[in-house]
């Protein structure tokens, strides 16, 4: 499995050779709890998250309607991440990168590896180099992505705390931890809600923890959402 840059929507994508995690935390976050034994077969997943030019790509090859902030000027920038998406648009551009939503296990395993660490980088403390997050930055709003450079997972996925929360494939469902599978679970049949992970550049360090867990309304539109894409396969 080798890294490897999509022609046509222009996303790179670094492999993620699978395996077995302890996925959640027994600290303050009751839906994280129980910590439980998880195994993911391999994937792909972006290197970074998608960013405005790559999602204007899209909107050009689909016809689909700007986003929401799409327009924002503490926002806007070709290399910043693509924010104001509903999940549904998150879905179709995944689609048409040749790839998914990630499930919300796909993304805590990307995010963390296999040694439950705290953050993607480690168990210390986010500061600018590793995060875009509000102790650091405030208001300022996004970062180009990737600015971060020192705060890569340990697949080598940049921005998996702060910057933008990222949707998940899953419904979420605050006592699923419970009764979750052990082989790649995909979340429960149905909810109101959608998972979203990892933070933005307004949160506290909390929030950009590996284990943390967050939701939002499907079709809601945020300036602090975005999206990461996987795939199961890689080039064809």
């Amino acid at each position: 499995m080798n890294p490897f840059i999509d022609s046509k929507s222009g996303v790179e994508f670094v492999p993620v050779p699978g395996g077995d995690f302890r996925m959640g935390s027994d600290e303050e976050d009751d839906d994280a709890r129980p910590v439980h034994r998880v195994r993911i077969r391999p994937f792909w997943v972006s290197r970074f998250e998608v960013t405005q030019g790559l999602y204007a790509r899209f909107l050009a090859a689909s016809g689909r309607p700007e986003p929401a902030h799409w327009t924002n000027p503490r926002q806007v920038g070709p290399d910043r991440p693509v924010i104001g998406v509903t999940w549904d648009d998150a879905l179709e551009f995944c689609r048409w990168a040749g790839g998914r939503l990630p499930t919300e296990a796909e993304w805590e395993f990307a995010g963390r590896g296999t040694d439950g660490r705290r953050y993607p980088w480690g168990n210390d403390d986010p500061d600018p180099s590793r995060a875009t997050h509000h102790l650091d930055i405030g208001f300022a709003g996004t970062r180009p992505v990737g600015a971060a450079a020192a705060g890569g997972s340990p697949f080598g996925a940049l921005d998996m705390a702060g910057n933008v929360f990222e949707w998940c494939q899953d419904w979420y469902d605050a006592g699923y931890y419970g009764r979750s599978p052990e082989d790649n679970p995909t979340g429960p049949a149905a909810g109101r809600f959608r998972v979203v992970r990892g933070g933005a550049w307004i949160s506290l360090p909390d929030a950009c923890r590996s284990a943390s867990r967050s939701q939002f309304a499907p079709t809601g539109r945020s300036a602090l959402l975005g999206i990461r894409v996987v795939r199961t396969e890689g080039p064809k």
